[in-house]
C-alpha cells in the first residue's frame, strides 16, 4: 500500500482546502513534515484513522451522540469568517494490491452540521476505485470494505503516535497493549467469540434438563441480573437527562456568542468586509500557488536554461538535417551501385570503340564523380546523432523547447506578480483586521457567557457521577454473571454425557487447540523480531539475547547477553523507548501487512545516541513508504542531514497565529 495524497477540508486547524503530496519520489521512502508543537501535526494523523475508520477511531464504546461531537469539534472554527463554517470532510487516495492486481482507491469522509446542535451532524462516506464509486461493495458495507482493506487491529501497528509509544514506555498499559495487540494479530477476538457462541448454546441444554431446585437458583440469579439492568436503564434514562439539559445549556451558550456578536456590531461590519476580502484572496492566492506549483511539474525547470535549450535546439535542427542527407544519401547509394555495375558491364559498352587505356579513363572518372556525390556536406562532417528519432519526435522536442524559451516564462512571471500583488493586499487587510479594537460593552455578556459556563461544568460533573454509578452497576451484573456461569459449569460435569454436550465441549476443545498452536507459533515470531530489532536500535550490542512471551497471559521476560532475566523497569529510559519502539516494529513485521509508516513526534524523549541510532537504522527500513511528523527540535538540522539520503521530500506545517489556522508548504523548516 502506498499513500498518495491527503486532503483536508475545513478539518482542525486547516482552514479551506489543504493538500499533502506523499508519494514517494524514487530517492528514498521518507516523507519528512515538519511542524512547530500545536500546529496540527497530530491533526493529520488523526484525519487518516478518521477517514479510514470513522466511529471505531474513538474506540469500541463511544456512542453516536459523543462521535457526532466529536466531528463537530473537527469542524474548523474561523473567528473572522462572514458566515460560520459547518462542514468538512477528509479524503484520502492510495494505492493497493489487491488479488495481484493494482488498484487505485480514494476514500472521502464528508459531514455537516444542521444548525447549532452538534448532534445534528450527518456524515457520508465514499470509496471510489480507479476514479469510479465501488462497483462490487454496496455503499452499506463500505466500511466493512475499507476494514478489510486495511484492518483497524493491524494499522495500529503503522499509523503511531509517539506520545501513546511514551505511555507504553511509562505507565503499567503495556501488558495489556501486548495481550490487545497479539490478540488482534491472530484474530483471537473471532475465536472467543464461537467459544462464547458455544457456551450458550451448552447452558441452554443444561438449563432445560435440570432439577426444580436448580431451575429456581436459575431464576434468582435471572431475577438479581434483571433488577440491576433495570436499576442501569434507570442511571441511563438520568444521564440522557442531564445530557439533554447540557445540551440546552450548551444552546444559551450559543445564543449568548450570538448576542455578544450582535453587541459589537460597530466595528463587526467594517470586520465582515475584510474577512470577505481576506477569504477572497487567500482563496486567490491558493489558486495562483497552484498554477505556480503546476507551471513548475511541466516544462519550467527547462526554462531555466535557455542557452542549454538553443544549443540542444541547434543539435536537433543539424540531426534532422543530418537525417535528412542520410535518407537522400541511401536512394543515392542504391542508384549509383545500379549505375557503376551498368558502367562496368561490356554490354553497355559494346557500341562504342574505344582502348582500353580510354576505357580506363573514363571509368575511372566517373566513379569518382559518383564517389563525390556521396561525401557528406563540409557542416556535417563529424557530427553524429546520439540516438535515431522518428520526424514526430523531433518536432515534438522543437516544439517544447519553442515553449520552454518563450511561452512558460512569460506566464510565470505573469502569475508570479499577480500573486505578489495578492500578497500584498492581503497583507494590508490583515494588518487592518489587527488594528479593529475590542469594545468594553461587550464584558457583562461574556461575563454572563462565563456563568453559563460554569453550569455546565456543574451538569457534566453530575453526568460523570451517573456514568461511574453505571459503570458500578455494570460491575455487578458481571459478577452475577458469573454466578450464573458457575452454577451452568457445575451442572454440565453432571451432564456430560449428554451426546449434545459432548458434541460442543470437542469443539470447544479443538478451537482450543488451534488458538493455543497459532499463539506459540506467531508469539515465537514476534519474539525474534523484537530481539532482532531492539539490537539493531540500541548502542550496545546484544543488550537483549532473547524475548520470552507467555502464551496465556502475554507477560513479557527479556534476557540479557548473558542469559539472565532483565525486567522492563531495569532498562534505562532510552531503553524502554528503543523497546517499545521494537515491539512496535516487531508486530509490524509479524502482521505481514506491507502498510505505510506513520509517525507522529517519532523521537520523544530520547537521548542524542539513541536518536542517531532511529535515524540510521529504523526509519528508512521500517517500511517502504514512512511520513515522519516532527518538529525541528526532535529531528534538528543534523538529524535531518542524516536522514537525507533516504528522504523523498519535505513539507512544512506553517501556523499563522494571528487567526489560528495551519498552512502547508514545501522544506522543512523553510
Amino acid at each position: 500500500m502506498i499513500l498518495h495524497k491527503l486532503t483536508l477540508n475545513n478539518f482542525g486547524l486547516f482552514r479551506g482546502t489543504q493538500t499533502l503530496l506523499l508519494t514517494p519520489n524514487g530517492t528514498g521512502p521518507i516523507v519528512l513534515i515538519g511542524g512547530t508543537n500545536g500546529s496540527g501535526k497530530t491533526t493529520l494523523l488523526e484525519a487518516i484513522r478518521l477517514c479510514l475508520y470513522g466511529k471505531h477511531t474513538l474506540g469500541s464504546r463511544v456512542s453516536i451522540k459523543e462521535y457526532q461531537e466529536y466531528l463537530s469539534s473537527m469542524v474548523h472554527r474561523n473567528p473572522s469568517a462572514a458566515l460560520p463554517v459547518n462542514h468538512a470532510s477528509i479524503s484520502l487516495e492510495f494505492e493497493y494490491v489487491r488479488g495481484g492486481d493494482k488498484k487505485q482507491y480514494r476514500v472521502e469522509r464528508a459531514w455537516k452540521q444542521h444548525g447549532k446542535n452538534p448532534n445534528s451532524i450527518k456524515e457520508d462516506l465514499f470509496i471510489y476505485q480507479d476514479n469510479i464509486i465501488t462497483p462490487e461493495i454496496e455503499s452499506s458495507h463500505w466500511q466493512d470494505y475499507i476494514n478489510e482493506l486495511i484492518p483497524m487491529s493491524v494499522s495500529q501497528f503503522f499509523f503511531l503516535d509517539g506520545e501513546n509509544i511514551q505511555k507504553l514506555v511509562d505507565d503499567s498499559s503495556h501488558d495489556m497493549f501486548l495481550t490487545e495487540s497479539i490478540r488482534a494479530l491472530l484474530g483471537l477476538n473471532f475465536v472467543e467469540r464461537l467459544h462464547s457462541d458455544l457456551r450458550v448454546y451448552a447452558n441452554r441444554l443444561i438449563k432445560s434438563e435440570s432439577p426444580t431446585p436448580v431451575q429456581d437458583e436459575f431464576t434468582g440469579l435471572e431475577s438479581e441480573i434483571s433488577e440491576l439492568k433495570k436499576t442501569q436503564a434507570d442511571n441511563e434514562n438520568q444521564l440522557q437527562y442531564l445530557e439533554t439539559k447540557i445540551e440546552e445549556i450548551n444552546e444559551q451558550i450559543a445564543q449568548q456568542e450570538s448576542r455578544i456578536t450582535a453587541e459589537g456590531g460597530r466595528f463587526a461590519e467594517k470586520r465582515e468586509s475584510l474577512n470577505v476580502k481576506q477569504g477572497q484572496l487567500l482563496a486567490d492566492i491558493e489558486a495562483l500557488e497552484s498554477d505556480i506549483r503546476d507551471l513548475c511539474e511541466e516544462l519550467f525547470p527547462f526554462s531555466l536554461v535557455p542557452e542549454l535549450l538553443k544549443k540542444l535546439r541547434e543539435r536537433l535542427e543539424k540531426e534532422i538535417e543530418l537525417d535528412e542527407w542520410e535518407t537522400k544519401n541511401n536512394a543515392l547509394k542504391s542508384q549509383n551501385a545500379t549505375l557503376r555495375e551498368t558502367l562496368s558491364s561490356e554490354k553497355f559498352w559494346e557500341d562504342v570503340s574505344l582502348s582500353d587505356d580510354e576505357f580506363e579513363v573514363i571509368q575511372s572518372k566517373l566513379k569518382a564523380k559518383i564517389k563525390l556525390r556521396l561525401n557528406r556536406p563540409k557542416h556535417l562532417q563529424g557530427f553524429n546523432k546520439i540516438r535515431d528519432r522518428s520526424p514526430s519526435e523531433y518536432q515534438r522536442l522543437l516544439e517544447w523547447i519553442e515553449i520552454s524559451l518563450n511561452e512558460i516564462p512569460e506566464e510565470f512571471i505573469a502569475v508570479s506578480n499577480t500573486l505578489k500583488e495578492a500578497q500584498l493586499e492581503l497583507q494590508k487587510v490583515e494588518e487592518e483586521l489587527h488594528r479593529i479594537p475590542t469594545d468594553e460593552v461587550l464584558k457583562p455578556l461574556i461575563e454572563k457567557l462565563s456563568t453559563f459556563n460554569q453550569r455546565l461544568g456543574k451538569l457534566r460533573n453530575e453526568a460523570k457521577n451517573v456514568e461511574e454509578s453505571i459503570h458500578s452497576i455494570k460491575s455487578q451484573i458481571q459478577i452475577a454473571e458469573g454466578k450464573l456461569e458457575k452454577l451452568y459449569e457445575s451442572l454440565h460435569l453432571c451432564q456430560a454425557h449428554i451426546q449434545r454436550q459432548e458434541r460442543v465441549q470437542k469443539v470447544r476443545e479443538v478451537l482450543s487447540t488451534y488458538s493455543s498452536e497459532l499463539t506459540e507459533a506467531k508469539i515465537s515470531t514476534l519474539s525474534e523480531a523484537i530481539v532482532e530489532s531492539f539490537n539493531l536500535l540500541s548502542h550496545k550490542p546484544n543488550r537483549i539475547r532473547r524475548v520470552n512471551i507467555n502464551p496465556h497471559t502475554f507477560g513479557v521476560t527479556l534476557h540479557d547477553t548473558y542469559n539472565q532475566s532483565l525486567a522492563i523497569d531495569e532498562l534505562s529510559a532510552g531503553e524502554k523507548q528503543i523497546y517499545t519502539t521494537a515491539l512496535l516494529w516487531g508486530l509490524a513485521k509479524t502482521s505481514g501487512k506491507p502498510l505505510p509508516m506513520i509517525l507522529d513526534t517519532p523521537l520523544g524523549r530520547l537521548d542524542n545516541s539513541h536518536r542517531e541510532l532511529l535515524v540510521e537504522y529504523y526509519f528508512p527500513y521500517v517500511s517502504h513508504q514512512i511520513i515522519l511528523l516532527s518538529t525541528d527540535t526532535e529531528i534538528n538540522e543534523h538529524l535531518s542531514s542524516l536522514l537525507e539520503p533516504n528522504i523523498s521530500h519535505k513539507l512544512h506545517l506553517e501556523f499563522h497565529n494571528a487567526d489560528e489556522y495551519t498552512t502547508i508548504g514545501k522544506g522543512y523548516f523553510r
